[in-house]
């Protein structure tokens, strides 16, 4: 047990005067240089000499032998045991025999990427624009971001271990001297590239913390430069707590967060890393009240920080668990919830749609060469994910989701017994089919988990703090059904050209207005990697969302015309197990086109104003109910190719669509009409011996000799003629041929027909009201 009551009048005689304690933490006022590294001197009055061990040190400070003390405190940290890594320093040895084992194609990719990119920078890099690698390519401020994240780092030394060649690890420690030699001569990059930026710093804390106890468990770390080492992480923990005490919305500040509380919770010995510890948990925890919801997806609402964040959390819980650190019970639940969240709206494929800013698979030039002009991280596969949410919450739905054996990326994290619990644990389909994310509002409408099933995801929300990464894209979907993509969003690339155009409504599943886009006034960043945001977006109103087990239904309204005078609302409705009708209506009191984008390489319909698009296993059509005159325009730019539907010269109109994948070997088409009457409106869908009926009426009551209701609208569906199911929306009585309802208030109500004959009611909105059903 450490005696806590030594530690201040010890360090009082050891630490200036300016660097000040309260009773139970350190102030802010740290008295560590931000522009150099500490020096010898200054590192030894840092520590606090009442960890058992560290006394033969202390008596060499109070000697002034300096060198002694240095080599003696290089000594401790290396035979220490109060601290764990991820992985176990002890058994570290045999570790390394079983991920080669297990690995062995990963190896030889380490290996590869390892050399390359020696190859490509050297070890005498400009950390500062202008620059070349060594093949002759100039640098762009995404090179100066990605090297100084130290990427390879670890990979470095692992290729060092492999191949029993220090060579690699010699590069990275010298690589590492020349970047802190120009950090110090001022030669590195500030400003809006500044080489500190806390989510380059962050990840650069990281990789160099784990290269830092590979080296040191398997003794390939000269003492020299494991203080070295710690030095640099005290320049970047000072460095990083200056921008990450007090809260800024994003993942770049988490970034910086968790490199910082990885990195201080390592070193309790130095009090100034136990309050940074201390500080960036708090900070961290605003994180995770503000930015992960209760239905667990990130609040900037893009499918790839999202997942980042994710890792972000995991590194930060694992760490604590390894050490013993209780964590607020906030964390725990927020960070199980980003699982389910993947679940609740992964497609059949098991993968999350590309929501807003997901990144772009990168390759290297010719599959061999770093990318020097890489702006964001690679986006790792969903299965990556849920690995980690199988292992750390032995959940057999994540595991659905996740590889039989663990990622070579996440060998690292996991001891030999949650390792064991993983492979043990047995996969479970999930039972979840359409649901919404509530507070995200993005709504999911499905069928099941087979890969033939249907699926839409509805962008039914706009990020209310930090948009940056929200696209124009929005009350759009993404459509997939009978084993392909039917209705794609595509994936972005801040550094090319194509970034503005891809990240705006001309890619989106949308309906516009006299082709205004959603996403106006384009704001470049600051530091010329390309990215950038829309200062304006539509604000979002849904108005309804319910699900059963016939019938989806989903309606919303958003801004995004009221400059040129047009309201404009969006509804859906799922006909399970076959089909979408999407209605896009339009009201203004002037003359306006209106158009309807749908994205996708189709073939123009003859006859009908319809599209269709050949797949693999299934033909899928996007069919008008309006038989007027209509253009019809396929577009294409950048290579991705779309058709825009557009109605000229009205005032009111209404898109009602029909989306209908048909396997390849059924040679009947759907089709799609609709009846204007004035006391309702009807739409038929027909696709083969299936039929659908949707009447809206415009009258209080409906009086026709097949239906009579007072129903805003009702859906039915037959099959061969007989009726199967019907959904009445906001109404208290119906009557067809076969029933009659009758409900104390108007609800919302879903009436399907069983094997046995029987008419069964679901209540949708969960009123509970009295209902009366009688068969006819």
């Amino acid at each position: 047990m450490i005696n806590r009551t030594k530690i201040l009048p010890t360090l009082f005689l050891l630490i200036p005067a300016t660097f000040c304690f309260s009773q139970n933490a350190i102030n802010t006022i740290d008295n560590i240089p931000r522009d150099r590294l500490v020096t010898d001197q200054e590192l030894l009055r840092l520590v606090d000499y009442s960890f058992s061990g560290l006394n033969i040190v202390e008596s060499d400070v109070k000697k002034n032998d300096t060198k002694k003390a240095i080599e003696l405190l290089a000594e401790y940290f290396r035979n220490r045991t109060n601290k764990n890594y991820f992985f176990d320093g002890k058994n570290i040895l045999k570790e390394i025999e079983l991920f080669q084992k297990s690995y062995p194609e990963e190896i030889k990719s380490i290996e590869k990427r390892s050399n390359e990119f020696i190859d490509t920078y050297g070890t005498d890099l400009k950390w500062k624009m202008p620059g070349v690698d060594k093949l002759g390519r100039p640098f762009t401020p995404n090179t100066i971001r990605y090297i100084s994240r130290f990427p390879r780092a670890y990979e470095n030394v692992l290729s060092a271990i492999f191949k029993k060649d220090n060579r690699s690890t010699a590069y990275l420690m010298t690589q590492l001297k020349d970047f802190i030699h120009d950090y110090e001569s001022g030669k590195t990059e500030i400003g809006g590239n500044d080489v500190f930026e806390r989510f380059y710093a962050g990840h650069r804390t990281r990789n160099l913390l784990f290269a830092y106890y590979l080296m040191l468990h398997t003794d390939n770390l000269r003492w020299e430069d494991q203080i070295f080492l710690i030095k640099v992480f005290l320049l970047h923990g000072a460095r990083l707590i200056d921008v990450c005490k007090d809260f800024q919305y994003g993942n770049h500040q988490l970034h910086g967060l968790a490199g910082l509380y990885e990195m201080s919770i390592m070193f309790p010995e130095l009090p100034v890393m136990s309050y940074w510890n201390n500080t960036a948990l708090k900070t961290i925890m605003v994180h995770v009240e503000k930015e992960i919801k209760e239905d667990g997806f990130q609040f900037e609402r893009a499918s790839h920080y999202f997942k980042l964040d994710i890792m972000n959390y995991f590194r930060i819980f694992q760490i604590s668990k390894v050490n013993n650190k209780k964590l607020p019970e906030l964390l725990e639940h927020r960070f199980h919830k980003m699982f389910d969240a993947i679940v609740n709206v992964a497609l059949p494929t098991k993968s999350l749609p590309i929501l807003q800013d997901a990144q772009a698979v990168y390759s290297t030039q010719n599959d061999s060469l770093e990318n020097n002009n890489a702006a964001e991280l690679v986006d790792p596969k969903e299965s990556f994910f849920l690995s980690i949410g199988a292992a750390v919450f032995n959940d057999p739905i994540y595991k659905f989701f996740a590889n039989d054996i663990l990622f070579p990326d996440l060998f690292w994290f996991f001891s030999d017994k949650e390792k064991d619990n993983y492979y043990k644990l047995k996969s479970q389909i999930p039972s979840v089919k359409s649901i919404s994310l509530s507070e995200s509002k993005y709504y999911v409408m499905r069928t099941g988990w087979d890969k033939d099933d249907l699926y839409m995801v509805i962008d039914g929300g706009l990020a209310q703090f930090k948009p940056d990464h929200s696209h124009g894209g929005i009350l759009g979907v993404m459509v997939y059904g009978l084993g392909s993509e039917l209705l794609p969003t595509y994936r972005v690339h801040y550094s090319d050209i194509s970034y503005q155009y891809m990240k705006n409504s001309l890619v989106k599943n949308v309906a516009l207005a006299d082709r205004l886009l959603q996403g106006q006034n384009w704001i470049d960043n600051n530091a010329r990697t390309g990215f950038g945001i829309w200062e304006k977006l539509p604000t979002p109103t849904v108005h309804e969302w319910i699900t059963g087990n016939e019938y989806d239904y989903f309606s919303a309204v958003h801004n995004g015309f009221d400059s040129i005078g047009v309201n404009y609302n969006r509804s859906i409705i799922f006909f399970k197990p076959n089909f979408w009708l999407v209605i896009d209506k339009f009201v203004s009191k002037n003359i306006h086109s209106y158009e309807q984008l749908w994205q996708g390489e189709f073939s123009v319909l003859k006859d009908v104003n319809g599209i269709v698009k050949q797949n693999k296993e299934s033909k899928f059509y996007v069919l008008q109910s309006d038989g007027t005159e209509m253009i019809i325009r396929p577009y294409s730019k950048y290579g991705i190719n779309s058709v825009m539907f557009e109605k000229e010269a009205v005032r009111n109109y209404s898109f009602n669509t029909l989306l209908c994948p048909i396997k390849n070997n059924n040679d009947l088409s759907p089709a799609i009409k609709i009846f204007e009457n004035k006391d309702y409106k009807l739409i038929n869908i027909t696709n083969g011996t299936l039929q659908s009926s949707v009447y809206f009426k415009k009258v209080d009551m409906l009086n026709l000799p097949e239906i009579k209701t007072d129903a805003q609208f009702v859906c039915l569906s037959y099959e061969s003629d007989r009726l199967k199911s019907v959904l009445l929306y906001q109404g208290s009585k119906i009557n067809v041929n076969e029933f009659s309802l009758t409900s104390l208030t108007p609800s919302v109500i879903e009436i399907e027909k069983g094997d046995d004959g029987i008419w069964r009611y679901s209540d949708l909105k969960g009123n509970l009201q009295n209902i009366k059903l009688e068969m006819e």
